[in-house]
């Protein structure tokens, strides 16, 4: 009887087995769909982990480099900014691990916040070290790990994919995330992810704090270490380096004595006795005729502090990918001033270079020998024309022959009159 009624209202018993068949098909796709999005996360969950150690572990071993605390002023900015951009992408990163981890959706609006925080950091990144650029190549894949533990000097190429690499975790987070099903939230599910992001911005911040002292602990270290301050401002300082200091780094047995340096300049650098005895003799050498020093743009800050002034204070455009580090110098020498002094020390004829020095008022030349060949080489890349030379015999005769060579090797071509000589620096006067 019930039957008879069911199928006069229309039941159909094929057809409620098609139905009870594809409720079960769907409640198995839907389930198969949550499995799939719950491994998604579990997956994201692991690369974020994996970059989180990767990051903080480079940055604290950048922090913990023994000879940080007397890097010139600019590395030291670079290693203090970059390690805290990673050190911030790392920590967001270890949160959203463990975010991730969820089977649920509950973080899902907290996790697209801290994901897209981690891209602008990762572009901030990028920003900040494309101002420093080094022009520091690297061979391989090695060049991802070996780069950022070289104080972040990258070449552009390497840099932006660093960058991307650094950013991709984040990426991908929200690309899932943002295609993922939308389900209801409860208040407490709210409160749990505000509670995630206090707890991100805690850690951010007690990161921050300890970059802060640590770096003003470092400044206070090198400020015990000054000796002598030059310039009318007293903007280029020496440092006195000691025993403890040089020690475990890669200065030991060096003849380094001091580290000079300007916030002005492009970079300090380490010298000996005979540099700073090359600087004081400088200073000396009196008379309005003996302002103005023939001298590449390396040895600028030794003849400032000396309170001379060079020909050139920096490269040119043209020799930038010479610049084997970092530069806060924005604007470049002429090309042309930079040719003309790389010709003074290239050329063969004492008689042209001496042509140079009248044209720029140049009386004094001054050669620091410890740079050997490699700095004639960085001269000729400066040339509106490279000397035409193929054999290793043309090559080697071209810097024997050079104004460079004969200066540093002191074999006094006239008009040139040695004033003075270590072993580390040559003076001439112009005669």
């Amino acid at each position: 009887m019930t039957e008879l009624i069911k199928k006069l209202l229309g039941w159909c018993p094929v057809k409620e087995q098609i139905i009870k068949e594809e409720e079960f098909m769907f409640s198995n796709e839907n389930r198969t769909v949550t499995q799939l999005k719950s491994n998604s996360k579990i997956f994201l969950g692991v690369i974020h982990l994996a970059f989180a150690l990767y990051l903080i572990s480079t940055a604290l071993r950048v922090l913990s480099q023994p000879n940080t605390r007397m890097f010139s002023w600019w590395t030291m900015d670079i290693n203090f900014v970059a390690s805290g951009l990673l050190l911030t992408i790392g920590i967001i990163s270890l949160v959203l691990s463990f975010s991730f981890v969820r089977r649920d959706n509950s973080y899902d609006n907290v996790c697209k916040i801290l994901a897209l925080a981690n891209i602008a950091l990762a572009i901030a990144f990028f920003a900040y070290l494309h101002q420093f650029m080094a022009h520091i190549r690297y061979s391989g894949v090695a060049v991802l790990i070996r780069g950022p533990l070289s104080n972040y000097t990258f070449d552009q190429p390497t840099l932006i994919a660093y960058s991307v690499l650094i950013a991709l975790p984040a990426l991908l987070s929200v690309l899932m995330l943002f295609r993922s099903i939308r389900e209801p939230h409860i208040p407490k599910t709210r409160n749990k992810s505000y509670l995630t992001i206090a707890i991100t911005v805690i850690l951010v911040a007690a990161a921050s704090v300890g970059l802060v002292v640590y770096y003003n602990h470092l400044n206070q270290q090198k400020a015990s270490m000054v000796v002598e301050e030059f310039g009318e401002n007293r903007e280029i300082k020496l440092y006195a380096l000691n025993d403890d200091f040089v020690a475990g780094t890669w200065m030991g047995g060096q003849d380094v004595s001091y580290f000079i340096d300007s916030k002005e300049f492009t970079s300090g650098r380490f010298i000996s006795q005979d540099t700073y005895d090359a600087i004081r003799f400088l200073g000396e050498t009196g008379g309005a005729d003996a302002a103005v020093v023939m001298a590449w743009w390396d040895s600028t800050l030794e003849i400032e502090a000396a309170g001379k002034t060079p020909v050139i204070c920096y490269a040119s455009e043209r020799i930038e990918h010479t610049v084997a580090r970092p530069t806060s110098i924005n604007e470049f020498e002429p090309d042309e001033r930079v040719a003309d002094v790389a010709w003074f020390f290239v050329t063969d004829s004492a008689e042209e270079a001496k042509g140079i020095a009248d044209e720029y008022g140049a009386t004094i030349v001054y050669l620091p020998r410890y740079y050997g060949p490699s700095l004639f080489w960085a001269m000729t890349e400066a040339l509106d024309q490279k000397s035409e030379v193929s054999s290793q015999s043309e090559i080697e005769q071209s810097y024997e022959q050079s104004m460079y060579y004969r200066l540093i090797s002191c074999s006094d071509p006239e008009p040139f009159e040695r004033i003075f000589e270590n072993d580390d620096v040559c003076i001439y006067r112009l005669g």
